[in-house]
């Protein structure tokens, strides 16, 4: 059975870009809103809050409980950031795949399989590019 984790610098990536759209955010409601301090101040705080947990709390949670299972005959995805889930295909019972590639990939580490089954579908993502390549070779079907 072959483990595959999450792409740590997908993670580092993310995190900028969350905190970045933050910080705009935050910039665009005190230039908008400077007039109206009852109101600017809650959405700052809002925005602030919620960039930051989902950058610095989530993120990583999510990313620590994101692990994949190959073996001969199913694939096993466990995920989750409270409450762990665990998602089971069956390689024959897969119809195709999907293989998505996003450009820099080998810096960036968003790489994706989707899997549709039967009965749904079940998303590999953020794979290495050494991870995605593999996975992808043996999934062919």
């Amino acid at each position: 059975m072959k483990h595959y984790y999450a792409d740590k610098t997908c993670l580092n990536i993310l995190k900028i870009l969350i905190l970045s759209i933050t910080f705009i955010l935050l910039a665009v409601t005190v230039y908008f809103l400077s007039f109206i301090p009852i109101i600017m101040i809650p959405l700052c705080i809002i925005f602030f809050g919620t960039g930051f947990f989902i950058a610095m709390i989530y993120l990583p949670v999510y990313f620590r409980n994101l692990n994949y299972y190959v073996s001969e005959d199913k694939i096993i995805k466990e995920s989750g950031f409270y409450f762990r889930k665990k998602q089971i295909i069956r390689i024959n019972k897969i119809q195709f795949t999907t293989a998505v590639s996003t450009p820099f990939s080998k810096l960036t580490g968003l790489n994706f399989i989707v899997l549709y089954a039967y009965g749904g579908m079940m998303t590999v993502m953020f794979l290495s590019d050494r991870d995605f390549a593999e996975l992808n070779y043996n999934l062919k079907v």
